[in-house]
């Protein structure tokens, strides 16, 4: 059987829209965490990426793709969650590529320790315009299910990573958008990424995160 491995590091971030998209399409597939103190050798041995950087994704036959977007597309691909019509197409990247902007949560919830000078900087920017994009995100998902539609399409789950990973940080800074809530409602209700979020490594597990960071102080 063709089974691709997703390597990362200890982190909530940039791998999981395309962990969560194998979970739920029952693709076979392995999901590596390389530990922060072995990362600077394996950076170095150069054979698990392309620019220094993971995550990162190897194929059955060897192929290894870099970049979290590539990674993240060609898993939607696969998945079948990436729309084949041009115009859907673009509306679903429409919305991976927002969640891509939302980035800055993955550091301010996984990689500065909470007492870095830059963690208080990127949690107010962030925060400051997260109204803005979760205004026009609401307006985006109007009275659908989902992004997709009547059934999830990539872009949803990018976006998923992105609100989990703020209501992490804060639970409360979502409560003024109903739809936003009412659709992670029906995206946690699927059976495959209610068992991968309760799969999943967290701060619990050995050689995982980074000390001092506000993911560590979380209990899952």
């Amino acid at each position: 059987t063709m089974t691709l491995i997703s390597y990362y590091l200890g982190l909530r971030a940039r791998a999981e829209a395309p962990r969560m998209m194998l979970a739920f399409a029952s693709i076979p597939h392995q999901c590596i965490d390389i530990p922060m103190k072995e990362w600077p050798a394996r950076k170095k041995a150069g054979d698990l990426c392309h620019f220094g950087q993971l995550p990162s994704l190897k194929l059955a036959d060897g192929t290894l793709i870099s970049q979290s977007g590539s990674i993240t597309r060609y898993v939607a691909k696969i998945a079948k969650l990436y729309p084949e019509d041009p115009v859907a197409a673009a509306e679903a990247d429409m919305i991976f590529e927002l969640s891509q902007e939302m980035s800055d949560i993955n550091p301010v919830l996984n990689f500065f320790p909470t007492d870095h000078p830059r963690w208080k900087e990127r949690h107010q920017s962030y925060f400051a315009s997260l109204p803005r994009w979760m205004g026009a995100a609401e307006k985006l998902l109007g009275d659908k299910n989902f992004f997709g539609g009547p059934a999830p399409h990539y872009g949803d789950f990018g976006l998923f990573h992105i609100c989990d990973n703020t209501l992490t940080v804060d639970p409360r800074s979502l409560d003024s958008y109903p739809a936003i809530n009412a659709w992670m409602a029906r995206m946690k209700a699927f059976p495959a990424i209610q068992k991968y979020m309760a799969e999943r490594p967290g701060p619990s597990t050995p050689n995982w995160g980074i000390p001092g960071t506000l993911m560590m102080s979380k209990k899952s």
